[in-house]
Formats: C-alpha cells, sequence, structure tokens
C-alpha cells in the first residue's frame, strides 16, 4: 500500500516536470531569444557596456559620477535634480511627487 501511494505521487509530479521544462525547451529552440540572450550575456560582459546594465544605481553612485563629469563636489540635492528632471529641459521635474518633494526638502517653488 505504501508502494502505491509513492508511485502516484511521483505520476503526480510527472505533469510538474513537465512544466518546469517547457521554459528550457523554449529557451533552447527560439532563435530569437537565443540571439537576445547571447547579447545580453555579451554585454554584461563588456568592458565598454552601458552603465546601466546591472540593475539601479545607487544615490552614492549617481552623486559621485555626477561630481566627476561638474569636476566638482556635488550635493544631494542637485544629485536629485539631476535624477528627476527631464533630460530636455534640466528645469522641469518628471512629476508632481518629484517637485513636491524637492520644494518640501528646499522650500524652492520650481514648476514642472
Amino acid at each position: 500500500m505504501g508502494q502505491d501511494s509513492r508511485s502516484h505521487d511521483q505520476e503526480d509530479l510527472r505533469p510538474l516536470d513537465d512544466i518546469k521544462k517547457a521554459p528550457y525547451v523554449h529557451w533552447e529552440t527560439n532563435e530569437g531569444f537565443k540571439h537576445h540572450h547571447l547579447t545580453n550575456r555579451t554585454n554584461r560582459a563588456s568592458t565598454r557596456s552601458s552603465k546601466y546594465i546591472g540593475g539601479s544605481v545607487t544615490c552614492m553612485k549617481t552623486k559621485v559620477r555626477l561630481s566627476k563629469s561638474l569636476d566638482r563636489d556635488t550635493t544631494i540635492g542637485e544629485t536629485f535634480m539631476y535624477t528627476h528632471t527631464l533630460k530636455e529641459n534640466k528645469e522641469r521635474f518628471i512629476g508632481h511627487q518629484a517637485a513636491d518633494y524637492y520644494t518640501s526638502k528646499h522650500h524652492v517653488i520650481y514648476h514642472f
């Protein structure tokens, strides 16, 4: 009786194994996915890769990069402005929340 239930449990797991194997089959047979996978892996290993491939950049790392690009030490407020304003217009915040937060901390009124 114990063997019957054990073999029955193993039979119940077969559909789960098939479900687990399905993505691997897709990853290994789909040419588009293979191409993207290999491109991404190459880009991650590249020394000249984009600075954003490793995930989110911390505020302090952004501050250091901004300081280097401006050739002077920057404040956290300047870093916030750099990361929360539009690229094409550095006087406009990306949204109400960023403008409200900056205004509340610096007591300056900015329009977004």
